[in-house]
């Protein structure tokens, strides 16, 4: 395996990007393309919080390329029952490290993703840290190149909320590595970002590919001339996140009046109905999000894929 972690985007230049869109794009059309690139490699998965699409999709990839995966629960191995402390992440990690050839890590807390940081051997793929979703990210442009036959010349849009998303932020930084236009609409008509170098990475992508970004308030205007419209969760990290009501920021069938007829729409799911999108909008024939949802195994395949290349 490389050692190499795949930790955000930015960590992959413009033509490594470009080949992991088609690779994606050629596991859509042939799972079986490559059956033996895992062959005898051990992936665990090591996931400290709940997961549908991350998980089944990486479980997936690993058995369509041949090899071997591992989940691991990792909350269940910090804490006991009664919520006692039980496991060190180090020890766990230590562990694991002579036992397995790469990971797949979703962690929320991002104490974990601080000790894999600290090395390379065996290599990691976040899996959703909160900061970052690179395989995510590979699976919307991968989606998008397939629905519209490209990923350039077109008119991105994302609906999310000021305070930052890590999953807005890989498909943002995903948009400037390919060097196209992304609009942000958000309640504020600022985006702080999850990373406190958000910016400055942003700034970084915009002078050498020559993209650009731009933040606003404006819904409607702004929807009516996108061809891909990316609506966000909304996600806080607290209990009470669901009962904040986000007005006019919630995309219903209203908020699509007057837009482009060939409008592709995504979520990266979960979503809640009826808060930032309908269920109406979400299977309507514009909708690409269950396609998106499946572009997760392909991307999945081409970063394992990427690490033993």
């Amino acid at each position: 395996m490389k050692h190499k972690n795949i930790v955000e985007v930015i960590d992959f230049n413009q033509d490594e990007w470009k080949k992991l869109i088609n690779l994606s794009l050629k596991y859509k059309k042939n799972k079986n393309l490559t059956p033996k690139k895992l062959n005898k490699k051990r992936i665990g998965l090591l996931f400290d919080n709940n997961s549908l699409r991350t998980r089944l999709s990486f479980e997936t990839a690993i058995y369509l390329l041949g090899g071997d995966s591992y989940f691991v629960d990792i909350h269940n191995l910090t804490h006991e029952k009664d919520g006692t402390p039980r496991e060190s992440y180090e020890d766990i990690i230590e562990t694991a490290d002579r036992m397995l050839d790469a990971y797949v890590l979703r962690d929320y807390s991002q104490k974990m993703l601080e000790v894999f940081k600290r090395k390379n051997n065996p290599p990691f793929i976040n899996g959703f840290c909160q900061i970052g979703h690179p395989s995510q990210a590979l699976a919307d442009l991968s989606v998008i190149k397939w629905k519209k036959k490209k990923y350039n010349d077109l008119n991105y849009v994302c609906v999310c909320p000021s305070k930052g998303s890590g999953v807005m932020e890989s498909f943002i930084y995903a948009v400037l590595l390919l060097g196209q236009k992304i609009s942000v609409i958000t309640e504020t008509g600022k985006f702080i970002g999850k990373n406190k170098d958000f910016w400055e990475q942003a700034n970084k992508l915009i002078k050498k590919y020559n993209g650009n970004i731009t933040i606003t308030k404006n819904l409607t205007e702004t929807i009516k001339q996108a061809d891909v419209l990316y609506v966000d969760e909304w996600w806080e990290d607290n209990k009470n996140y669901l009962k904040k009501n986000i007005g006019k920021y919630k995309i219903d069938i209203n908020a699509l009046l007057g837009n482009k007829k060939d409008l592709v729409i995504m979520h990266c799911l979960p979503a809640h109905y009826d808060r930032e999108i309908t269920k109406e909008v979400i299977y309507s024939p514009q909708s690409i999000i269950l396609d998106q949802a499946e572009f997760r195994v392909y991307s999945a395949m081409s970063l394992l894929n990427y690490l033993v290349s």
